[in-house]
């Protein structure tokens, strides 16, 4: 896409300044900044992308960004961390090949963006928890991705497809499709901001302490309010990706069963649930 860029008001704004020499100076696109980017999308780390960005190659059926031949994975393991970390291929979330029916749902209640890009054909991806504590592990692919691409005649021999499928064997068979590949940019960032107490304390008060979900005033018991991220994303604090949830309600989304609640929190929220409510009541 071509880019128009005006200048005329920055150059307005130096003259006024006094500045009456000018310095010519080129930028050279094929930066090591560039190879770095690029080199990053090759490793168990991979890049975190825009959802916008990926793409299904029209041929071939398989993921793409940016022209190149991808595979997708979450590395937040979260609260079963160090349950994935004794078993992966088992217990660690699967890696995709196309848009199949868990991505779909996954797109449908808004944790998309959790996912992230990958060219490393080792089957080796690197995973994290709730706090800094990181692993490389092998992870195992989605049976739902399989069956789309009816890889390898899967329809008809899942068990067999699906236990000797490689990575490598993956890239190298949908070689042919991708050529001229253009490069790829892209970041990660590992459990939640070093400010996020204030982050949550700051939110929680901007809406009153008040659950955005069933509505009960949890100003005089503060702790009992939690921030939920809606996509999922622990670094993601943008406000319109926050939603205030009492205990209660925040055990009760989606991919939140880990959650434990106190049976006596449990039984003062159902409490001020109900006299706060009845106080609304007009007769």
């Amino acid at each position: 896409m071509k880019l128009a860029v005006d200048f005329r008001q920055l150059f307005a704004n130096v003259r006024k300044m006094g500045v009456k020499e000018w310095v010519d100076f080129s930028v050279d696109f094929n930066s090591k900044l560039i190879e770095i980017e690029v080199g990053e999308l090759e490793t168990t780390k991979g890049l975190e992308v825009p959802l916008e960005d990926i793409e299904i190659d029209p041929q071939s059926g398989v993921f793409t960004y940016q022209g190149k031949h991808i595979v997708l994975f979450i590395p937040d393991h979260s609260f079963k961390y160090d349950e994935v970390i004794l078993n992966p291929k088992e217990l660690g979330n699967k890696y995709h090949l196309t848009d199949c029916s868990t991505l779909e749902n996954m797109r449908s209640i808004g944790r998309f963006k959790r996912y992230h890009a990958t060219r490393n054909r080792t089957g080796i991806f690197r995973i994290f928890g709730n706090s800094a504590q990181e692993s490389e592990v092998p992870l195992s692919v989605c049976k739902n991705c399989l069956k789309k691409l009816n890889y390898q005649n899967y329809h008809y021999n899942r068990t067999e497809v699906f236990n000797q499928f490689t990575l490598e064997e993956f890239f190298t068979h949908y070689e042919t499709f991708f050529r001229n590949e253009p490069e790829d940019v892209g970041q990660n960032e590992v459990g939640y901001a070093e400010n996020w107490a204030e982050i949550s304390r700051q939110y929680r008060s901007s809406i009153g302490y008040c659950c955005e979900n069933c509505g009960v005033n949890l100003s005089t018991y503060p702790h009992l309010l939690d921030v939920h991220h809606k996509n999922g994303v622990k670094r993601d604090n943008r406000p319109e990706n926050f939603r205030a949830l009492c205990r209660l309600c925040h055990s009760k989304e989606d991919h939140h069963n880990h959650m434990k609640i106190d049976e006596y929190d449990s039984r003062l929220i159902e409490r001020l649930r109900i006299e706060q409510f009845e106080n609304d009541i007009p007769f």
